[in-house]
């Protein structure tokens, strides 16, 4: 299945090909007229590219092309320009992969399992077809969405002194972005820092470990203040230490919002269910208003203009801006970073461990045959505790809290569990474990 809930996603070739491309393209210039189309770096998203605009064209829609860009970059250029916005990308995943991110004129997301699939039909190019397909000339379709993005956060982003390495990952990232910190920070260290569809050094992600070696060694080996790492199209930015420590997702989210409150007071923040509960404590602290989110930047999106949300943080790394039009903003992400070490004269690490009051499990997945038994049974055994539905399970007891939740994607269910103290935490992680392995063993 490649229609996902906040995006289209599968391997090139095998699932996502030229014909896929084409009937999308064919789809989307029925329902939108005037279409901003990008791509990332990938080998596939550049060889979907013309067939995925040929239908488009086809269907009398009108497309505009904004070239090798990020994700945050295509919402940038699309808001109130355009009827809709699409970039090629499979965000983090594999080389192998490919797929299609889209947002209507206020950079809202579109669902493509709500708004795509039920009226997608899978159509053939035919010879002739594809030789019209070879003879689209980008060049003649191509806008520069680039340079009023590069001017705003130039504008927005202070300069700072602060040693800082940062971790392309070969992707998107490491063209405008690239150029937008080589003005701003005066001292820093960039690595893997060209793109390459092929991802050389590794997969482009911000949360595996595996992911995060080579920022983490060159922080160390250069004695560097801060690292960052961008995932492949951009919407995600992983921060270390000066000690090559990953800082989590609602760590950062708790360090953005105490400075956001500082500048605002009484603003509404959003944070996703995951978060340690630390989070909504110091949204509390300094005056604003906590509100928890479902998971995934669709519903956060559309909670934050609901609302009127100043800024949401996701465990995921994505965070989000009212002031660039309630997308992710990665950039103005780091520079409330850089700005909290700048004033404070303190290491990061002594910054963000002022918010460790917990002790957060982390993201455990469980391969499951049943889902919703599974569900349904620790509900009936955590009973007496606090029950919440928001999005998957959240069960709040005395001293500990975990959500679990299906995954959008896969046959799992994902674990989030936090205690107020490390013994517990760990307790009661092996708890849900042998509860979940039990029920998934008596199907």
């Amino acid at each position: 299945m490649v229609f996902k809930a906040y995006d289209i996603r599968g391997i090139f070739r095998e699932q996502l090909d030229e014909n896929f491309a084409y009937s999308l393209g064919r789809v989307l210039g029925e329902g939108y007229k005037n279409i901003l189309v990008a791509n990332d770096v990938r080998i596939g998203s550049k060889e979907l590219l013309k067939p995925f605009i040929f239908g488009i064209m086809e269907s009398g829609g009108k497309v505009s092309y904004g070239g090798t860009i990020s994700t945050p970059l295509m919402y940038f250029g699309t808001r109130n320009r355009y009827d809709l916005g699409v970039i090629i990308t499979a965000s983090h995943n594999p080389p192998e992969y490919t797929g299609f991110k889209m947002c209507d004129r206020n950079a809202l997301p579109i669902s493509p399992v709500e708004e795509i699939k039920p009226i997608f039909k899978k159509e053939k190019l035919e010879d002739s077809q594809r030789r019209e397909v070879e003879e689209i000339d980008l060049e003649e379709l191509k806008v520069d969405v680039s340079s009023e993005y590069k001017r705003f956060f130039l504008k927005r982003c202070n300069s700072y002194d602060i040693k800082v390495a940062v971790d392309f990952a070969n992707g998107s990232t490491s063209i405008v972005e690239k150029e937008i910190l080589e003005e701003l920070l005066k001292d820093h260290i960039f690595i893997n820092d060209y793109p390459d569809g092929t991802f050389p050094a590794h997969q482009p992600d911000t949360l595996k470990i595996s992911c995060l070696r080579d920022i983490i060694k060159t922080v160390r080996d250069n004695n560097c203040d801060i690292g960052i790492i961008f995932d492949g199209d951009g919407d995600r930015i992983g921060i270390v230490d000066e000690r090559g420590d990953v800082l989590q997702g609602d760590m950062i989210t708790a360090i953005i919002s105490r400075e956001i409150l500082r500048e605002k007071e009484g603003v509404k923040i959003i944070y996703d269910l995951r978060c340690s509960k630390v989070v909504p404590e110091v949204i509390e602290r300094y005056g604003g208003i906590p509100v928890k989110s479902r998971v995934g930047h669709y519903f956060i999106k559309k909670l934050m203009q609901e609302i009127d949300g100043e800024f949401a943080g996701e465990l995921s790394n994505h965070f989000y801006f009212k002031e660039i039009g309630y997308f992710e903003g990665p950039l103005i992400a780091l520079n409330y970073i850089l700005s909290t070490m700048e004033e404070r004269g303190e290491p990061l690490s002594k910054i963000w461990r002022e918010y460790k009051k917990y002790y957060h499990s982390g993201e455990i997945n469980f391969k499951v045959k049943d889902q919703r038994r599974i569900l349904e049974g620790l509900k009936e055994i955590y009973k007496n505790c606090e029950i919440e539905e928001l999005d998957g399970l959240s069960v709040y007891c005395k001293g500990w809290w975990f959500n679990i939740r299906p995954s959008n994607t896969e046959p799992l269910l994902r674990l989030n569990l936090e205690g107020d103290t490390e013994e517990i935490m760990k307790e009661k992680v092996e708890e849900i474990k042998e509860i979940v392995n039990k029920l998934d063993g008596g199907l």
